[in-house]
Order: C-alpha cells, then structure tokens, then sequence
C-alpha cells in the first residue's frame, strides 16, 4: 500500500466517525437519549485516531514531503489550517462534555427538568454536528488532493517508503497498533449500539 492510499484508508474510517458524530447529534436535537459514556468515547476517538494518528500522519510526515512539489505549498497551508479547525472544534466538544458530566454528577438524586438537561445537551449537540461537517469538508478536499498526487506520481519510491516508515513511528506515538486496533474497536461498538439504529 502506498502512503497516499493509506491516508485515504483512514479517511474511510474517519468519515465512519463522521456518520456517528452526526447520528449522535441528531439524537441529542432530538431529546432521544445517547449513553454519556458514548458520547465520551466519540470525543476520545476524534482526539486519538482522527487527531493524533491521521492529521499527525499527515502534518510530521506527508505534507512536510509534498509540501515543495508541483506547487502544493497553498493547499496543505489551507489543510493545516483547517486540522487546528477541527482541533478547536474538538475541544469545545470535550468542554461541553465535561460541562453536561459535571451537572449530572452534581444533580445525580436531583430530577431536572428535560429544558434544563436539554439547554446542556445542545452544545454537544452542536459541536458533534460541527465536527460532522468539517470531516465530511475536509476529506473531501484532501482526497481529491490525494488523487492529484498520485496522477502526477509525485513520490518516488524511496520518498513514499519513507513516509510509510514515519508512519509507523506516529502509530507507535499514539499506543502502537494495539491502540490503533482498540479505537477501531470502539468505532464498532459506537455503530453497533440502539441509538445508532
């Protein structure tokens, strides 16, 4: 497998996370109810695999590469503006998470009333359905970037085997490939729960 092809593998498995930010937020908008801990779990996956597996891929290895080559200087300046989009996205995700945790724990014997768990739920909400639609732009656009290099084969050989080996070093930064395979896991677990249905 080429460096390029397993970048656009990732984004297979990232626009499955893409569909269970969405899916989730929809339920939230809806006031049908998502297990926290789920909602967790997304934000885990978007911080580990999404950010610092693939974009970390592409930002210490790919684009440092291609960066000189056929005048691709803009594109992955716009890319690596739109990872600390994402980034920021990400974190106000984990801010409000924490918010909605922190009240349920504190009004843990309490009963809310639904508007209250429901103004509390809606930047959840809003930031799943942000993150959706930036992995879903994103991807898009590094894709037909993707394709763009590989039509103009503008990695040799030795240059796409080093990049393959910085990869594994960035694998290995994130918790090696028994990580990698955990956060898989729980893209399957995530697809597999009632909610999601």
């Amino acid at each position: 497998m080429s460096s390029t092809t397993n970048l656009k593998n990732d984004h297979i498995t990232i626009r499955r996370v893409r569909n269970i930010a969405q899916k989730c937020s929809d339920n939230l908008y809806s006031n049908r109810e998502v297990p926290l801990e789920h909602i967790e779990i997304i934000s885990v996956i978007i911080e580990e695999f999404v950010d610092n597996f693939h974009h970390g891929k592409e930002e210490k290895a790919y684009f440092p590469e291609t960066k000189g080559k056929d005048d691709f200087a803009e594109d992955i300046r716009k890319f690596l503006i739109e990872h600390e989009l994402g980034r920021r996205i990400a974190n106000m995700l984990r801010r409000e998470i924490k918010v909605l945790k922190e009240s349920r724990i504190k009004n843990r014997n309490k009963t809310l009333p639904n508007t209250d768990e429901s103004k509390l739920k809606e930047p959840v909400a809003r930031f799943l359905k942000s993150y959706a639609v930036f992995i879903d732009d994103h991807t898009g656009k590094e894709d037909k970037f993707f394709n763009l290099i590989e039509a103009s084969k503008s990695l040799s050989l030795d240059e796409d085997k080093r990049l393959l080996e910085h990869y594994e070093v960035c694998k290995n930064q994130v918790g090696g490939e028994i990580r990698i395979q955990e956060m898989l896991k729980l893209i399957d677990y995530l697809e597999e729960q009632e909610w999601m249905k």
